[in-house]
């Protein structure tokens, strides 16, 4: 039987290292994919976490109709909160049967134990409720939320911002709020006379 002349088949060195490249490449893409998507679910969490919030809060305005819609330095549920500034001093201990919160402490109580839970559920939360007739700026009609407030009308409002997990801090002076709802709609709730301080 003859022996075949042929050279012997095989991968040559080359032919390796491209398919190493190859596979890398499909690996490094692969991550990049499941990093969007950890962070995209991440975000999810934090703006559901931030509604759920918000409508708690709104909730708890409504409920205390005689302080809220009062336009007024008074008012405990004005606040401007950033994400280094201290929690606002706590009212009377609004808990238990023996409890003897008047109105004004109840909201301020409200209020501490809101923030208190918002910083905790939000990166480096910041904080706007103010009375405010325009949420937004038409600058260049470019109709952006912006966190200053009028300070005048009907309409407490309450804007709410984070730093994404992928964000940085120093990015919160140039990013707008990321949620800005209504608490108390723009009609009268009662005595709503500003004394002319506002948030």
């Amino acid at each position: 039987m003859a022996l075949s002349k042929r050279p012997a088949g095989g991968f040559s060195l080359i032919e390796v290292l491209v398919s190493i490249v190859v596979l890398s490449l499909g690996l490094l893409g692969m991550v990049g994919m499941l990093l969007t998507s950890v962070r995209s679910t991440s975000e999810s969490a934090s703006f559901t976490e931030a509604v759920n919030l918000v409508r708690e809060l709104s909730e708890k305005a409504r409920i205390n109709k005689n302080v809220a819609p009062r336009n007024a330095t008074t008012n405990p549920y004005l606040v401007d909160l950033g994400s280094t500034d201290a929690l606002p001093g706590q009212g009377d201990t609004c808990v238990g049967i023996d409890a003897a919160c008047d109105e004004a402490s109840l909201a301020a109580w409200d209020m501490e134990q809101w923030l208190s839970r918002a910083r905790r559920a939000l990166p480096q939360a910041h904080v706007v409720v103010c009375f405010d007739d325009a949420v937004v700026s038409d600058e260049s009609h470019d109709f952006r939320y912006v966190w200053n407030c009028s300070g005048q009308g009907r309409n407490l409002v309450v804007k709410l911002g984070w730093v994404p997990r992928i964000g940085s801090e120093d990015e919160m002076a140039q990013r707008e709020p990321r949620i800005v709802m209504q608490l108390i709609p723009g009609h009268d709730y009662g005595d709503t006379e500003s004394d002319g301080g506002s948030s």
